[in-house]
């Protein structure tokens, strides 16, 4: 299987080697994620093109897969989903739609795609004096098939704190992604009391995957104070925690 590049929302500068402005459309996507189902076999998506100029679209899907560190990687979808059109055209202030569905009946465990959705450089750019660039824009959203028994469950494995930087991978034991909204680590004095708090990146484990997070820099606000370092999720059902003692403090 061909591994492709990953997309996540980029932006291409396609143009003339020396800047002089730079020229971007507008639309949004009505979506951030499409979920799908055995009940919910397909997603209308609409596209709003907010800008003056007519913009052109292509679509297509990869199959989302991470390595066995959680980084992600995508490659040549299997079918599994598919979209309609794959190819569109969308006027200024007007709005077209975009259908995502699934083919393939749920399975033991959840299924992960991405859609991108990417602007096509206009071949109609008025010439101007000097240099220019467009700025051309993919939209890469998730796409998730749900099992047949949907299991979210994880863990946090291999914790340390070293000179003051913490490592821990996040284990997913579920058959579906675990999405959190952030990591928040306090550091705690020996009777409890909350020294230090700080919110980490959001990230995506994919089912039976895992995440290593490593080097994060703790505060080092009464830094040998700390007696023990707690680890949680944000917005994940349940809640994924872990305690860490740190007897000498956290100091680098």
């Amino acid at each position: 299987m061909r591994i492709l590049a990953s997309l996540w929302g980029v932006s291409l500068l396609v143009g003339l080697p020396l800047l002089a402005r730079a020229q971007s459309t507008e639309f949004y996507l009505n979506a951030v994620r499409v979920d799908l189902s055995a009940r919910q076999r397909t997603v209308l998506l609409t596209i709003t093109n907010t800008g003056e100029a007519p913009i052109d679209f292509e679509v297509s899907l990869r199959k989302w897969q991470q390595t066995s560190d959680g980084q992600d990687e995508l490659a040549e979808s299997d079918g599994g989903v598919v979209a309609f059109p794959l190819l569109l055209s969308v006027p200024p202030g007007e709005q077209r739609n975009l259908r995502v569905g699934v083919r393939q009946p749920p399975l033991d465990q959840e299924g992960t795609y991405r859609l991108l959705v990417a602007e096509l450089p206009s071949p109609n750019i008025p010439e101007t004096q000097g240099a220019q660039l467009r700025i051309i824009k993919t939209l890469s959203l998730p796409v998730f098939i749900e099992p047949v028994t949907p299991r979210r469950q994880g863990e946090f494995v291999n914790a340390s704190i070293q000179q003051g930087r913490l490592s821990v991978t996040l284990r997913n034991t579920g058959n579906v992604h675990i999405q959190t909204l952030g990591l928040v680590v306090q550091g705690k004095s020996d009777q409890g009391t909350v020294i230090f708090e700080q919110t980490f990146d959001s990230v995506y484990v994919l089912a039976n995957h895992q995440r290593e997070l490593r080097n994060l820099p703790l505060s080092q606000t009464n830094c040998a104070q700390v007696r023990q370092v707690t680890l949680q999720t944000v917005a994940t059902m349940p809640p994924i925690s872990t305690t860490i003692a740190t007897p000498n403090g956290v100091c680098r």
